[in-house]
């Protein structure tokens, strides 16, 4: 079946190529004919294109060599190509090969169009049944779901080659199976049974199947096995299993064996089930009124290997792990995200589940016993909260006051560089004085005393400083930053510093030694950041977690060395209720210089200090002040 598939497709191809050459053998006819009448089309071309649109390329070489062409604008997909001395026609026939194109003519006219694809609809497979049976044993075995039960016989009757007749009127119902290798006849009468049918066998091993007119209670194991006698009451091993009037089951046991029990609860129920595994071993002891079947399965099996499942007409009872007791279901969060869940999640289900995280659809993948499954899910209700989120408004204050004085006079003799007068006056003074200036101030006050002064010598020099400085800066900034509830946000404002770092490497040879040098930049970085972690209390009050970091650069040691740098540091732990505003403070720096430098003994003489000492008074004042302000949104 496969190869002649193979060849109808690969038929199918070889045509497709051979009449698409032949396509562009007429169409080559075609413009040979109309190069005659249009001499453009034999015209050569020199051009060299990148992103022009399709349509516009065609209508470009139509103006360029007089020829009537229509180009559909739906071709706009975009053109690269470079040609050299080739012939228009040429490249028209190109572009259609290219492009797939759909070629018209119409008296002088060409047309350009994008070929329609032709859908082609696949046929609907019909749906494989799957049924197989084995003639040495006459052993069948269905996988069949929702299948119609006219195909599920035609099915079985072609692989088994035995009849199997239908009545009219359930022809067409749908039914659903799942039996391995069991003997011909009573795999029929498990299938009819478990859809509510039944299966009647002639003589000639033809099968009629009809709607069941008498629903039988339950289907018998492959290999009965007679009940145990029921013991009497109050010793172990004893159960009483009956029906009251509202139809519900009314059940004592002691000790009683779980199967037996089950058993009878299913027949007094009238109720189909399969037997997977039957419950070894198992004892209960319970007394109860009023309760359905499902309840009773639910605590004889509760914390124990087994399980049920209800599917269509009756219940399939075994093992947690065997094949078709095991369920598989997507458990989706709706408020939080499905990542880290895992790993909280108590060890109880880790080990009796097979659990996937699916971040795409924000759930988890779970395979297992129905019951644990239950308990994760009603665990995933309960967590599967809206975690809040924290607006965190930030207010950073820096404030920085500072003033310097400097006062002094200072006089001395440079023999090599010849002092000029030079300096500033206002606002901050700042004057040298070369000799030949000190003289003439000599010369002023020569005359107005009793005493006169000498010259000095032209090297000589003479600097007066008078300086004062007073700044006060102010900065602030407003970042506002947002998290979830147990999570850090962080906030960073600063500045990066670069340094070189030099390598040497010596390198002996027989020559000499020689060295290697080498470097590279690196950065360093002072910043003001602030961390905050917050946790939103039931009552809307936050906690807050908050450490805060600012640090500066200093001078450099050195040209190439990095710079210094000062860092103050605070930890902090408050709680503050929601839209309420803290100030956080304590990185405050005051510093006072007061220093000067003089001629011993006469700096320290009043009035005459002033002549023989400089001085040198200087305050910083530094604070920053935080202010944060939590705000919870849901």
């Amino acid at each position: 079946m496969l190869k002649q598939v193979a060849y109808v497709l690969a038929a199918l191809f070889f045509t497709t190529i051979i009449s698409a050459q032949q396509d562009i053998v007429e169409l080559s006819k075609k413009f040979d004919e109309l190069s005659i009448q249009k001499k453009g089309l034999n015209e050569t071309i020199k051009i060299d294109v990148s992103g022009l649109a399709l349509h516009d390329f065609i209508a470009s070489i139509a103006e360029e060599h007089q020829l009537n062409i229509d180009v559909d604008t739906e071709l706009n997909q975009p053109v690269a190509n470079n040609f050299f001395d080739v012939t228009v026609k040429d490249v028209l026939i190109h572009l259609v090969q290219k492009y797939d194109l759909e070629v018209s003519f119409t008296n002088n006219i060409i047309i350009f169009k994008k070929r329609k694809i032709i859908a082609i609809v696949e046929k609907k497979r019909p749906k494989f049944i799957d049924v197989s049976y084995n003639p040495e044993n006459d052993f069948l075995s269905i996988k069949i779901e929702n299948d119609t039960l006219s195909a599920v016989a035609k099915a079985i009757t072609d692989k088994s080659g035995k009849n199997l007749i239908l009545a009219q009127d359930i022809k067409n119902i749908r039914i659903s199976s799942y039996i391995l290798n069991r003997p011909f006849d009573q795999v029929i009468e498990m299938m009819s049974k478990s859809n509510d049918l039944s299966a009647i066998k002639d003589n000639n091993d033809v099968y009629f199947i009809q709607k069941n007119t008498a629903a039988t209670a339950s289907l018998q194991s492959n290999s009965p096995k007679a009940k145990q006698p029921k013991a009497n009451l109050g010793v172990p091993g004893f159960y009483d299993v009956n029906l009251n009037k509202n139809g519900f089951l009314q059940v004592n046991a002691f000790v009683a064996d779980a199967a037996d029990l089950l058993t009878e609860a299913a027949e007094k129920l009238h109720i189909n089930y399969f037997l997977y595994n039957k419950p070894e071993n198992e004892k209960t002891t319970l007394s109860a009124d009023n309760i359905t079947f499902d309840q009773l399965l639910e605590h004889i099996f509760k914390g124990k290997k087994y399980t049920y499942k209800k599917q269509d007409h009756f219940y399939i009872i075994g093992e947690e792990a065997t094949e078709g007791l095991r369920i598989t279901e997507l458990i989706q969060l709706e408020n939080r995200s499905i990542e880290s869940v895992i790993n909280t999640l108590p060890k109880l289900f880790s080990e009796k589940l097979e659990i996937k995280e699916f971040i795409e659809l924000n759930g988890l993948i779970v395979s297992g016993s129905r019951s644990i499954l239950n308990e994760l899910k009603i665990y995933m209700k309960q967590i599967d909260k809206v975690v809040p989120m924290v607006q965190i408004e930030v207010i950073i204050v820096q404030y920085n006051k500072s003033y310097d004085i400097q006062t002094g006079l200072k006089a001395g003799l440079d023999k090599i560089n010849t002092p000029k007068t030079s300096g500033v006056l206002f606002p901050n003074s700042d004057v040298t004085l070369n000799g030949s200036s000190v003289n003439s101030l000599i010369d002023a006050f020569n005359g107005f005393g009793l005493f006169k002064l000498g010259k000095v010598t032209s090297s000589f020099y003479l600097n007066l400083k008078l300086l004062e400085n007073n700044s006060v800066l102010k900065i602030e900034s407003t970042p506002k930053i947002a998290t979830i509830s147990g999570h850090e946000a962080k906030l960073s404002i600063g500045e990066t510093s670069y340094y070189f770092e030099q390598n040497n490497r010596l390198i002996n040879s027989n020559i000499g030694n020689d060295i290697l040098n080498s470097g590279t930049w690196k950065s360093t970085d002072a910043n003001l950041s602030v961390s905050i972690k917050p946790h939103v209390s039931t009552d809307e009050n936050v906690t807050l977690t908050i450490a805060v970091e600012k640090s500066s650069f200093l001078a450099r040691v050195g040209e190439d060395a990095p710079p210094g740098k000062a860092t103050q540091k605070f930890e902090s732990l408050v709680r503050v209720k929601n839209g309420e505003m803290i100030l956080l403070g304590g990185l405050d720096e005051l510093k006072k210089e007061n220093s000067g430098t003089g001629t011993p003994l006469l700096s320290r003489v009043p009035v005459i200090k002033w002549f023989f000492s400089s001085r040198k008074k200087a305050k910083n004042d530094s604070k920053l002040h935080i202010f944060i302000k939590p705000t919870v949104i849901y």
